[in-house]
């Protein structure tokens, strides 16, 4: 229950809002790189950075995938469990250098490096990614595919320090992404990169760098206040927030399970595969093979040149893990050196993989799993073939789609889904588990009712004042797996009048309570009281909500200062027991911080007197 309490208490204090740029989809399908290469660079077009919001099927959410490659820049470029405030990202990208056709200097390729308009990001085949869902490999569970390509020729001169260099390494290269949108499968994100190289390259590297932002995107300066670290065992970079944002006020077993956390989240990045060192870069891939550099830096110490990124790729230049202090990090590891022949082709894997906490769960939010232990998984999972036994695929979550006209009463929801057979899925639902929360769209989860596959409605309580969320898992008994609490925005898709992929979000409902009216006056009650901070009722950013419930269909509602001043006058007439004040004076200026009076009255002269609180404070 205290946990539930401050969990509440954070809700208040800092909103839930979200938002990502709009989808584009390409409808050219094709397999890997095939469209590409038919292409030569004289039929490049430079084009826009555009960005693609699809890979978002699970409780990781990509939504900033450009089309040349490169992560960012938003302050939610990759989230989780999807549709909260937990950043993971802010920028990230591939990084390659070596010495190109036995120059002296070294030469190098940046994914991205700080800006969306620097000149160093390489230009597109297409402006268009090809977005392949599990409908075209015949998948019974949600998946994603971004493919997208880049040719250094089309930016052929780039400045390092004073000098202006040839910026062509001759690299062809064809980005893959792979999300899969199954529970215990969604806590990362495969990369996929693809080399055709065009020219010889002597000491080649091939890396990946990001700017990792990590936690609740509502505590302030979140950015500089972030971890770096490196795991010896498994071989991986990560980052996470310095102190995981403990929640202010909470009592001083800030360390035990029964704490809260704000940003909880713990993003690394993995090398799942590569061609082993010291031989041709054409072998195929090894899992064996892990990162040969590792390196973190701020801000005050970023590159200098051409030749210093290349030394932070290949560790010549490094900044030993971990640092003493917080502060806004970047991470960076390489694999090298391979010796390159024009015509080469490389093939290179790596994973986003994110938990809750770096390898304890006593800093967990939402129960979703430690990094390490997702690790490990991922690892598993890309070793054995990427392959999900129909064991292990959850029946599709069941839409809701209330009709809010008929299916809500002042205290009431009633709550329909489709038919178990009706729902695609892998193993099949033989029964339907109904959560409740008072406090987010993600949870805390209690489990308020649970049926048989025959059941297909059951009525909800709702909270006076409050929202109410509710969604309903799909559930097979036999296999003890269910649908994913924490892809409820982003589990049904469907094509637009346009074709392009949108989410159908009534996968959850969250509805408002109200109250009967009532004669009796001594049951009117004020909602939320106190108030802290902000009401879930408040869907407008800078709007306030007070909630006054059980009241009579007509009346009159006086608000008072402690010092007897009148503050405003509500007049009620509604056959609902409820009335929603917008917390304003009567001159339209909102009040302070305080106690407060309010008086309810009647045509017949019955009256009611009472309190409330208000705190105000960070939103």
């Amino acid at each position: 229950m205290k946990r539930l309490i401050w969990l509440f208490v954070a809700v208040c204090v800092l909103a839930l809002c979200w938002g990502t740029p709009e989808a584009r989809v390409n409808h050219l399908k094709g397999d890997d790189a095939g469209f590409a290469k038919q292409r030569g660079v004289a039929d490049v077009a430079a084009v826009s950075d555009s960005f693609f919001t699809d890979l978002h099927i699970g409780a990781l959410w990509f939504p900033a995938i450009s089309n040349k490659g490169y992560i960012g820049y938003w302050d939610l470029s990759a989230y989780y469990p999807g549709g909260g405030n937990q950043s993971l990202l802010w920028q990230a990208g591939m990084w390659a250098g070596g010495y190109v056709e036995g120059r002296d200097n070294a030469w190098r390729y940046l994914g991205s490096d700080g800006g969306d308009a620097d000149p160093t990001q390489y230009d597109t085949f297409d402006e268009q990614a090809i977005v392949e869902t599990e409908a075209d490999f015949g998948y019974t569970f949600p998946y994603r595919r971004l493919t997208m390509h880049v040719n250094t020729a089309t930016k052929p001169f780039l400045v390092s320090g004073a000098d202006t260099v040839d910026g062509d390494m001759g690299l062809e290269v064809t980005y893959q992404w792979h999300q899969w949108g199954v529970q215990d499968y969604d806590h990362w994100v495969f990369v996929r990169a693809e080399i055709v190289f065009n020219k010889a390259i002597d000491d080649f590297y091939w890396g990946w760098m990001s700017d990792c932002d990590v936690g609740d995107v509502h505590v302030p300066d979140v950015y500089f206040d972030d971890f770096a670290g490196w795991d010896d065992t498994h071989q991986f970079a990560y980052m996470r927030d310095w102190d995981y944002d403990p929640l202010p006020g909470q009592l001083e077993q800030q360390f035990t399970a029964d704490s809260l956390w704000l940003s909880p989240g713990a993003i690394g990045q993995v090398l799942l595969a590569a061609p082993p060192v010291d031989g041709p870069v054409t072998a195929a891939p090894d899992n064996v093979q892990k990162w040969v550099s590792k390196n973190y830096w701020d801000w005050n110490n970023d590159v200098s040149s051409v030749q210093n990124t290349y030394d932070r790729m290949t560790g010549t230049w490094e900044n030993p893990f971990p640092p003493e202090d917080a502060f806004d990090y970047r991470i960076l590891n390489g694999v090298g050196p391979y010796q390159v022949a024009a015509g080469d082709t490389a093939h290179f894997w790596m994973a986003y993989v994110v938990g809750e906490g770096y390898d304890e769960g006593e800093h967990a939010t939402f129960g979703l799993g430690t990094l390490v232990e997702h690790v490990q998984d991922a690892q598993d999972f890309f070793d054995s073939g990427m392959v999900i036994p129909p064991s292990a695929v959850p029946p599709q979550m069941p839409d809701l789609n209330p009709d809010l006209a008929t299916d809500v009463t002042a205290d009431e929801l009633t709550v329909h889904w489709a038919p178990y057979n009706n729902i695609t899925g892998g193993v099949v639902a033989d029964s339907f588990f109904v959560y409740t929360s008072s406090v987010s769209h993600l949870g805390p989860w209690t489990r308020y009712a649970a049926f048989g596959n025959l059941v297909t409605q059951t009525i909800v309580e709702l909270i006076p004042g409050f929202y109410t969320y509710v969604w309903v898992q799909a559930y097979n008994v036999a296999n003890d797996i269910g649908s994913n609490p924490y892809a409820l925005p982003s589990r049904l898709y469907e094509r637009d009048e346009s074709g392009i992929l949108r989410a159908n979000e009534d996968t959850i409902v969250s509805v408002i309570g109200n109250t009967e009216a009532e004669s009796n006056l001594r049951k009117v009650t004020v909602a939320p009281n106190p108030y802290v901070g902000s009401n879930e009722a408040e869907l407008d950013e800078y709007g306030t909500l007070l909630g006054f419930h059980h009241l009579p269909e007509k009346c009159t509602i006086y608000i008072y200062n402690l010092l007897g001043n009148l503050v405003d006058i509500i007049h009620h007439d509604s056959p609902t027991g409820s009335e929603f004040w917008d917390m304003t004076t009567r001159s339209q200026e909102s009040i302070s911080s305080g106690l407060y009076i309010y008086r309810v009255t009647t045509e017949n002269g019955q009256e009611q007197i009472g309190k409330f609180a208000v705190i105000k404070g960070q939103r």
